[in-house]
């Protein structure tokens, strides 16, 4: 029996309106689970879709890190007015017959807020384009060496070793991947302290963490 190259599964045509909304749900839950926020705009720069990483980001970008942990993201989504400037210079600069440009990066170091963004074109006559985006927050790793505060001694008190070493990485940014791989630990095993975390500590999510732990 000939095996199916990975060419034909990547590319191979959903059969039917329900085989291509059932491929479309995962790849959006796939794309969930991604560490790092993904938004994508249309030729208009209106939202057409954006995981929560992208909300969490842009959050932190527009109200900082102490507000956004109180908001529910997604209710309060909003494009940072840096990454919309950027798109705007990149639509009004787009000449028609020419390639997009390479991607627009820009950062806030400070706060350790990144945007990639790129004009990209879906390669087919009639079509527009559109913007895609990638939004990361991450504190500068020397972050780690600031000293605590009494009240965050007394949370990370409450965890076990090994849970107080993924809620410091969780109190820097990184993401739940490069936890695992700095602590090597399966991504599972992260997942599975971190919901440990949030029972122990009373909390909904790592941006709650992250600014508990930073106070």
């Amino acid at each position: 029996m000939k095996s199916i190259s990975g060419n034909m599964l990547r590319h191979s045509t959903p059969r039917s309106l329900e085989e291509a909304a059932m491929r479309l749900a995962h790849y959006e839950d796939m794309l969930e689970e991604v560490p790092f926020g993904l938004l994508l705009l249309d030729w208009d720069l209106e939202p057409m879709w954006f995981n929560f990483e992208a909300a969490r980001a842009s959050a932190v970008w527009n109200f900082g890190e102490r507000e956004a942990a109180a908001l529910r993201v997604r209710n309060e989504f909003k494009i940072p007015a840096e990454v919309m400037t950027v798109c705007e210079e990149l639509r009004d600069n787009h000449d028609p017959h020419e390639l997009p440009p390479p991607a627009k990066i820009i950062s806030d170091d400070a706060r350790g807020l990144h945007a990639r963004i790129t004009l990209h074109s879906p390669g087919r006559a009639g079509q527009q384009l559109a913007f895609h985006i990638q939004l990361d927050h991450r504190l500068p790793r020397g972050d780690r060496d600031r000293q605590l505060s009494p009240g965050a001694v007394a949370m990370l008190a409450r965890l076990s070793e090994r849970e107080r070493a993924v809620a410091m990485r969780v109190r820097e940014g990184m993401p739940t991947l490069e936890i695992a791989k700095e602590l090597s630990r399966s991504p599972l095993t992260i997942k599975t302290q971190l919901a440990s975390i949030f029972t122990k500590l009373e909390v909904h999510g790592r941006t709650r963490i992250a600014a508990l732990l930073n106070r």
